[in-house]
């Protein structure tokens, strides 16, 4: 017999400029750009055939007024889910703080919940947080459909928590800026990983798009070399 579940969306906000030039953003509040806010319009679209109740969020209201407005639901603000503080290392890019910092930065970066990271302190810290308040939603809306809108960083340490994974858990996955992940918390308190990383609305965008190219230049190549049917002649009598 099928359990009933209690379904969380786990998404990453749109993209800023920042996310684009490869800077850690960490508490930096940095505003969508214009190819971020095309993703959570996106977004939206596709959660109108998705069944959701409630959407919480940390500082990401550009990218859950989309999905949110198309259920109706105001999105509630939850400091639990704000991103990682990554203190004076924001702003930066990788490169950049390999040559500013050296090892200290590079030992976080190889091996992340080993070592500490300016503001937050440790991943350890902010893992214990994010659970505490996923915990609480948990409880909190059982049986019911839950988005929890925030940041890459942060949702992958909540992963790594919530599934008991190992630490390169973290390492070797990704969040794209407005996809989902969806996790379903059993009755019997199981936590099972459904989708990682889906990001089938912007693919599907993408497809569009191209097709849409990919016609406009069959139409116009047509009309350079003029392939529209030609009459056919009738045969000449002997």
């Amino acid at each position: 017999m099928e359990q009933n579940k209690t379904r969380f969306y786990l998404i990453r906000h749109g993209e800023t400029d920042w996310n684009k030039g490869g800077r850690y953003q960490g508490c930096t509040n940095i505003q969508l750009n214009d190819a971020g806010r095309e993703q959570a319009r996106l977004l939206g679209e596709r959660f109108k055939f998705l069944p959701l109740d409630v959407v919480y969020l940390d500082r990401a209201v550009a990218t859950a007024a989309p999905l949110a407005a198309a259920h109706g639901l105001t999105p509630i603000q939850d400091a639990h889910f704000r991103e990682i503080n990554f203190g004076e290392w924001e702003g930066h890019t990788i490169a950049e703080l390999k040559e500013k910092y050296g090892k200290v930065y590079i030992d976080f970066f190889e091996n992340p919940f080993d070592h500490p990271v300016p503001g937050e302190g440790s991943f350890q810290n902010a893992m214990d947080r994010a659970l505490e308040g996923f915990e609480a939603l948990a409880e909190r809306h059982k049986g019911q459909n839950v988005a929890i809108v925030s940041h890459g960083g942060l949702l992958r340490v909540m992963l790594v928590g919530l599934l008991g994974m190992g630490d390169e858990f973290y390492r070797k996955t990704w969040m794209t800026n407005t996809s989902v992940t969806m996790v379903d918390v059993m009755e019997d308190g199981r936590k099972l990983l459904m989708t990682l990383n889906d990001k089938a609305h912007l693919e599907m965008a993408e497809l569009f798009e191209k097709g849409e190219e990919n016609y406009r230049r069959a139409g116009c190549a047509c009309r350079v070399r003029g392939s529209h049917p030609q009459p056919r002649r009738a045969p000449q009598r002997l």
